[in-house]
């Protein structure tokens, strides 16, 4: 029994014993994992340190500002205003209390490493499969703004943490302090309190640190977290709600009493913008805004450009943005728009795509970073019209200036039915080049309809052209009809092919960005396609000159220079058969001169029966041409004009192959001087399709002059080269209608469609012309005069008149 006891209780030791050694052997293992973790620590610690060496003196040295170049290389500007660097003594007791409350509440006490906000964003992270969490101290934020990007990946907070740790090393609290106050970007274009007090409260710390209040400390203090998003100017609700937190912050830490808390928190915002001395906002305003909008399309922050040492290389041409800045600036050319409607001007090298000169706003309205017009999107009207259907036309070789288009009003399908803005008197059937210079709809629609729907946006979109699936099923597209439409950057860059020799360059602004280890942190790569052959943008470039030389667009005119180009009117109600159909929306006039693109835009921001443009006394597009005009007048004012080569034709091309069947043709040539009152409508009439698809009228108001088209045509009768006829015009479009009593120097011929409107005068002139056979005796031959109210045009002569009708 005793051996069996000895035997039992030896059993329950080896039990208890084989109990205590797993235990034994864990406790073990968390000691060593404890002691291999410190190590581990230690060693991380240290190589962290040597893996994110810092540069003392670029933390203590005068901020630096930004520096950007033009085209030539020279200074064009620096970006923002000197920030002015603070003494610790200078910066108010309250702001620093507010900001230590909000930003770091352990900063006076703890090290320049939070674990446990690191362990917390960690966490998140690892939950949330990303890396947004910030866990910063201010240490942390300092390295940021001195030595890093905004980046948020682990490798990077990392980076930040060693930064930080370097830093609270070599500097006492009040001198960290001091230079993120000094440093951190607060919003509006500002860096540091002293600039930030100055644009929101117009307090100079510099000179009266003790004048900012409680309240607009707190304010400025809730900035750091998101100075957009609590921008008091913009926001101010978001920015009332975040300095009222800050405010508890403070009563939270110790630093203030709720009782005065609660007063702070009464006192309404208080703030106004105010200007900062020696700002780029003031000097270059219309460029400054639109290169920071362009650089935070690519990837550059305005806070980077503001907080300074970057070297910004751009392609801007000064002549050319100031002649910009003089008519969207100065007021001196306020009478080129149609009152107070909003713009936007971008000008490019065809050669190279670099921008030469933009602006993005008009004077009145503007605001620093407010809304940039360049990138806002709104319909065409008709100057989509060489992009979408004539220069696919001509690119396939089967269509040429020459070739006949059916212009006559019809159904295109589901009750599509644009509208031409003579109506259903307007000549039925024209040559491509007439339905182009007058901005003839039927026919360019029936144009886009004859060479295919997927042929034009196809095209359209290897220049560039953004459309939605939307906008490729319905041939509303033709003149406008879009979903969301085109901007002045887009249609500038696509008029880039036409002006070299079919080849289109990547629109920029900024070539690379240096920072100040010169280290390049963005570089542009040039990008080249090939939309149409040289021939086509030759023959297109000719029949745009026609546009600016004797249609729509003479308002663009200048002297010397050959200028190329297409108007585009938006009409604000749907079809030209709404209920006010003088009323419009949009304006557009894009066109080119052998060494620079241009595409302008004017409208309203919203268009409503309060706010909007009318068609008289002109059609807005002849003031967004005339726009055009002025800006390349003064930019090339020191620049020898230059004309466009002239095109060369294929057979096809020049006997209008793809005629339809008429006898009754409306046809134009190019002229230097008409006499005309004209008006032409886009129209984009298709279920589904949003405003900004909506119609628009092309219509440009040109002096009386005298009309030199040239025409020939077979005669039934004889006429003597010399001899001259008098007599009154009769009512007609584009050369068409019956002419009036007298002898005509050049015999009655041709054929043409009778026009409408109220009769004109006109003597006949002199001329030279071709007698032949005519079925149709009293009408001219095939037109070569501009649909005015001038009347009938003659035959192989000359002839001029005051017009008394609108057509």
């Amino acid at each position: 029994m005793k051996d069996a006891r000895k035997s039992s209780v030896k059993r329950k030791s080896s039990v208890k014993s084989k109990k205590r050694r797993p235990l034994k052997t864990l406790v073990g293992i968390i000691v060593t994992l404890f002691f291999i973790g410190v190590a581990a620590g230690a060693i991380g610690y240290f190589a962290l340190l040597r893996m994110t060496p810092i540069s003392l003196s670029k933390l203590t040295a005068t901020p630096q500002a930004t520096v950007v170049y033009d085209k030539t290389g020279a200074v064009y500007e620096k970006i923002g205003t000197t920030p002015t660097t603070l003494t610790y003594s200078q910066i108010p007791k309250n702001l620093q209390d507010a900001l230590v409350a909000t930003e770091d509440h352990n900063f006076w006490t703890g090290s320049s490493v939070d674990l446990k906000s690191i362990f917390r964003s960690v966490l998140v992270d690892i939950l949330t499969n990303g890396a947004n969490q910030g866990a910063s101290t201010i240490e942390d934020q300092l390295a940021k703004i001195v030595f890093l990007n905004d980046n948020k990946t682990l490798t990077y907070k990392l980076k930040e943490i060693g930064m930080g740790i370097h830093i609270d090393q070599y500097f006492t609290k009040q001198e960290i302090l001091t230079m993120y106050l000094n440093k951190v970007f607060l919003g509006e274009n500002t860096v540091g309190v002293q600039q930030a007090a100055m644009r929101y409260f117009g307090v100079d710390l510099s000179q009266n640190p003790n004048s900012l209040t409680l309240d607009q400390a707190a304010l400025l203090a809730g900035l750091p977290q998101a100075p957009s998003a609590y921008d008091p100017l913009k926001n101010p609700k978001a920015a009332l709600a975040r300095r009222n937190q800050v405010l508890e912050n403070m009563v939270k830490y110790g630093y203030i009493t709720e009782a005065a808390a609660q007063v702070a928190e009464k006192a309404p915002l208080g703030v106004q913008y105010h200007s900062l001395p020696d700002s780029t906002w003031d000097t270059h305003p219309l460029f400054t805004n639109f290169l920071f909008d362009y650089a935070s399309k690519q990837g550059i922050s305005a806070q980077q450009l503001l907080e300074g040492g970057l070297k910004v290389y751009t392609t801007i041409d000064p002549n050319v943005q100031q002649a910009v800045d003089d008519v969207f600036w100065s007021g001196d050319y306020d009478s080129d728009f149609p009152g107070q409607v909003e713009g936007a001007a971008v000008f490019v090298d065809p050669k190279t795509g670099g921008i030469l000169g933009a602006a993005g706003s008009r004077k009145e309205g503007y605001a620093p970073l407010g809304t940039d017009r360049i990138y806002s999107d709104s319909s065409p009207g008709s100057s989509i019209k060489p992009i979408m259907e004539y220069a696919p036309a001509i690119q396939s070789g089967n269509w040429g200036p020459s070739s006949i288009l059916d212009n006559q009003p019809q159904d295109f399908g589901g009750g599509y039915e644009p509208q031409n803005w003579e109506g259903v008197s307007g000549p039925a059937q024209v040559t491509l080049q007439y339905a182009l210079q007058w901005s003839q709809n039927v026919a360019s629609v029936w144009l886009l309809q004859q060479i295919g729907l997927q042929t034009g946006t196809s095209f359209a979109e290897k220049d560039g052209i953004q459309l939605t699936a939307q906008d490729k099923q319905h041939l509303g597209v033709a003149i406008g009809g879009m979903q969301y439409g085109v901007n002045p950057l887009e249609m500038a860059q696509a008029y880039e092919a036409f002006d070299d020799q079919g080849v289109q360059m990547k629109a920029h602004l900024i070539t690379n960005i240096v920072n100040q280890a010169g280290q390049t942190i963005y570089q542009f790569h040039p990008q080249a396609t090939t939309v149409m052959s040289a021939q086509t943008a030759s023959i297109m470039t000719s029949l745009m000159e026609d546009v600016v030389n004797a249609g729509t667009g003479t308002a663009a005119q200048v002297p010397g220079w050959g200028v190329a180009g297409k108007t585009g009117t938006v009409q604000y109600d749907s079809g030209l058969n709404g209920s006010e159909p003088n009323w419009i929306r949009d304006a557009w006039f894009d066109g080119y001169t052998p060494n620079m693109v241009g595409s302008i835009h004017i409208g309203y921001d919203v268009s409503t029966p309060q706010n909007h443009m009318t068609m008289s006394p002109l059609d807005p597009s002849a003031n967004a041409a005339k726009i055009f005009g002025d800006i390349v007048r003064l930019a090339e004012a020191n620049t020898a004009p230059e004309q466009f080569s002239q095109p060369t034709y294929t057979s096809s091309q020049q006997t209008g192959e793809a005629a339809v069947n008429n006898t009754s043709v409306a046809n134009a040539t190019s002229t230097s001087n008409t006499s005309a009152n004209t008006s032409s409508n886009s129209t984009s009439v298709t279920p589904g399709v949003s405003n900004n698809s909506s119609t628009g009228n092309d219509t440009s108001q040109m002096t009386t002059g005298n009309s030199s088209d040239q025409s020939s045509g077979n005669s039934t009768s004889p006429g003597s080269p010399s001899e001259t006829g008098t007599g009154t015009s009769g009512a007609g479009t584009s050369g068409a209608g019956t002419s009036g009593t007298g002898t005509s120097g050049a015999g009655t011929s041709g054929t043409g469609s009778p026009g409408t409107g109220t009769p004109g005068t006109g003597t006949s002139g002199t001329g030279t012309g071709s007698s032949g056979g005519s079925t149709q005796p009293g009408q001219p031959s095939t037109g070569t005069s501009n649909p005015s109210t001038s009347g009938a045009g003659t035959t192989a002569g000359s002839s001029s008149g005051n017009p008394t009708g609108q057509p």
